[in-house]
């Protein structure tokens, strides 16, 4: 990836292609067609989903950090739940009419509510250290302040 990324947009098409699982799930897709391609999926947004936690934890001077770290948030949610879809459910691509994908789900389940305990866990670190910094510095302040005596 490159150094410097748009998270907001990444997150917001990592929710696309979430959507677009969701669909073929619901949609009755042939496995022999979309199988494979729907697990290449999963495993891509999962890797996307911990390269942009990365990302925004070691960034800790991006200004909306606390509000994409709650789309990010967001984000695992809505792929935690096509994962148990396609890990519980009887739909065409799914581990109950494909046994052998069942291992693989379950590990990206877990990695999904890993990430998920961690994202959350880091936003709470994150807001209370915003609460806690003061937006202007006390040497700012007296710089900011000092033309005006």
């Amino acid at each position: 990836m490159d150094a410097r990324i748009n998270i907001e947009d990444n997150i917001f098409i990592l929710n696309i292609r979430i959507r677009m699982i969701e669909n073929l799930l619901l949609l009755d897709a042939d496995p022999a067609l979309f199988l494979a391609k729907t697990l290449e999926d999963a495993d891509f947004i999962s890797l996307t989903l911990d390269a942009l936690f990365m990302r925004l934890a070691e960034s800790t001077r991006y200004i909306d950090q606390n509000e994409q770290l709650h789309n990010l948030s967001e984000t695992e949610s809505a792929f935690s739940r096509i994962l148990a879809a396609m890990h519980n459910g009887a739909g065409a691509i799914s581990a109950s009419r494909f046994p052998e994908i069942a291992g693989r789900l379950s590990a990206l389940m877990v990695r999904s509510r890993d990430r998920k305990k961690e994202i959350d866990r880091f936003s709470v670190i994150s807001d209370d250290n915003a609460a806690s910094e003061p937006l202007v510095s006390a040497d700012e302040l007296s710089e900011l302040l000092r033309d005006m005596e």
